[in-house]
């Protein structure tokens, strides 16, 4: 609503509103190849507020001979990043799988174990404390347990808890596939990754933890059911937490002559019911650029031209923003629009003087403003 110090209504105001930013992140897996590569660092910073390190921060990448780490790549990554912007997941603390460890941590005892991965822990999380926007402390918890059958079955949220310890206002993830893909994987469905959340922040000391949920939305080639999807989303967000898609690619059967084609149609139905979801607060694509392979789905050829995929996403990209808007209050002093979360700067023109007002800036989400009514005022 629009008025004068009065209490006046003004009629005939213009608004000029404009987007700063979203609340929404669009996000991209991100490697080592983009270091050495201007016009690739270029496109990725021109499109995302997000980024996954594919494997760069992972164990076995930076410690592969116990006693040498190396953090050469996912400093100079996170640089990059930060230079433009760009938020960055902790992606990942450790791995639940034992096909992922090194062979020199497979081969030690139950208390070496916990000597090496509490380093490692201190090491990567202590290094980077207060610049990522979150960890998978524990990845693939649910359907693997590495540590949980060597170090006991409280492994995982004991190392939530020495995570927090160290790096205590970044947002903790679970990280797991198949919780929203497919209704038969009996090992991660939404009440099982639930329960499983619920028992680390019950463990001792995790009380006021914040977490987070993470779903590498791994799609198959068959099509996907929404249905399971939208259930799926809506049982998790019951938890309160912030979701993101933090692995998201649509693998097509090879064998299909229109492959192409149903990518892109199955990959927006599932960009389309994400989205829709409150909670979902990020969707990170798992490859953009062909330059980091494309065996599953990428966004652009070798010469960063977009594929039919990036084509879809640059096109929902605009259509999940609120471009600038130009209103004018009726005589009540109102203007009714829709936009999308995030903070705005508005300009208001007085209808009498034609002066503009100072711009103002404000946050759009359901906590800064309940009601979705704001009161400016014109000084006149």
């Amino acid at each position: 609503m629009i008025t004068y110090p009065n209490k006046t209504a003004v009629k005939g105001a213009k608004l000029y509103i404009k987007q700063q930013t979203s609340d929404f992140h669009w996000g991209c897996g991100m490697t080592h190849r983009i270091l050495n590569n201007s016009a690739y660092k270029k496109w990725f910073a021109s499109k995302f507020t997000a980024a996954d390190f594919h494997n760069e921060l992972k164990w076995y990448y930076t410690e592969p001979t116990q006693g040498q780490e190396n953090y050469t790549h996912p400093d100079a990554m996170l640089k990059f990043a930060h230079e433009h912007g760009i938020i960055v997941r902790g992606h990942t603390v450790l791995w639940d799988d034992v096909k992922y460890q090194q062979k020199w941590v497979r081969k030690l005892s139950p208390e070496k174990l916990l000597q090496a991965a509490n380093k490692r822990v201190d090491s990567l999380v202590t290094r980077y404390k207060g610049r990522l926007v979150g960890w998978d402390v524990m990845n693939e918890n649910l359907h693997h347990n590495f540590f949980e059958k060597r170090l006991g079955k409280n492994a995982s949220a004991y190392f939530y808890n020495r995570v927090h310890n160290i790096d205590p206002d970044t947002t903790l993830y679970m990280n797991e596939f198949n919780t929203t893909e497919h209704v038969n994987d009996e090992w991660a469905p939404p009440e099982k990754y639930l329960r499983r959340l619920k028992k680390i922040q019950a463990y001792p000391g995790n009380s006021g933890m914040k977490m987070g949920i993470g779903l590498e939305c791994h799609y198959g080639a068959e099509p996907i059911d929404l249905h399971y999807v939208r259930n799926s989303l809506t049982l998790l967000s019951q938890a309160g937490l912030p979701i993101w898609l933090t692995e998201l690619d649509v693998k097509m059967d090879p064998t299909l002559e229109n492959k192409a084609q149903l990518q892109v149609i199955y990959l927006e139905e599932i960009l389309r019911e994400s989205f829709c979801h409150a909670a979902v607060k990020a969707i990170v694509i798992w490859t953009g650029a062909s330059i980091d392979g494309c065996d599953v789905m990428c966004m652009t050829n070798e010469k960063l031209e977009n594929t039919p995929v990036g084509d879809l996403i640059d096109r929902l990209m605009e259509e999940w923003k609120t471009g600038n808007i130009e209103v004018v209050s009726d005589s009540k002093g109102i203007s009714r629009v829709s936009v999308f979360n995030g903070r705005y700067e508005v300009t208001v023109v007085d209808p009498v003087t034609d002066v503009s007002s100072s711009a103002i800036t404000f946050k759009v989400d359901k906590v800064s403003i309940p009601d979705g009514n704001v009161h400016l005022q014109v000084l006149g």
